[in-house]
């Protein structure tokens, strides 16, 4: 993207490319979607486009940022949660599966996903941009929980990644079958009793005398 120091005129400019160029770009996936279209979709000149943005990769890779960072900013942040005994550890986990399936089975965020997935070969930096913010954000969430259960006896836990793993893993179930994979009907989000099993049975598994 082309760094300028930007008025506020411009800033709201670059906005409507980039809402534009979102659209697109969700709808109709990075590769039938061409400069021309955006700015048409923009209402703006080609010129006004290429002001901002040297090339239509550098537009989508910030569409991705501004997309994700929508996406995790409204995702709760547990790592400075306190903990004191099993009943709030259940809740926390309960408390996170919950946040993690919301956030992640957002149609734009699906969207997203499949864009990333279709475009990660050509463009190496969509994939490390995508890990390095929610998966990553959940996984640091979940490990703060358990290492803290942990350092106060709580669990029996040895491993907190592969814990993680074991947690994070039935929960991706979801997205990608009932999310990722399903473009003819809305996402299938979880009954929460399901996510409550889940967290059932991992706390069975971690948990010390449970």
């Amino acid at each position: 993207m082309i760094s300028k120091e930007r008025s506020p005129r411009s800033r709201t400019k670059q906005d409507q490319i980039r809402t534009a160029a979102e659209r697109l770009f969700l709808k109709n996936g990075f590769a039938a979607t061409s400069m021309d279209a955006i700015t048409t979709e923009a209402g703006v000149s080609k010129q006004t486009v290429y002001s901002y943005y040297s090339s239509k990769e550098d537009l989508l890779v910030d569409v991705l940022k501004q997309l994700i960072h929508s996406l995790t900013e409204n995702l709760c942040s547990f790592e400075n949660m306190s903990l004191n005994n099993r009943d709030e550890l259940h809740q926390a986990l309960n408390n996170l599966a919950y946040h993690y399936i919301s956030s992640l089975m957002q149609s734009n965020y699906l969207a997203l996903m499949r864009v990333i997935v279709a475009e990660s070969p050509r463009f190496p930096q969509l994939g490390n941009l995508f890990r390095s913010t929610l998966p990553e954000k959940v996984i640091k969430s979940v490990s703060a929980i358990l290492e803290q259960a942990k350092n106060k006896g709580l669990v029996n836990v040895v491993d907190v990644n592969a814990a993680v793993r074991m947690f994070v893993g039935p929960l991706l179930t979801y997205i990608l079958l009932g999310g990722l994979i399903v473009t003819d009907r809305p996402p299938q989000q979880p009954d929460t009793k399901d996510l409550e099993a889940i967290v059932n049975l991992y706390m069975k598994a971690i948990v010390k005398d449970h």
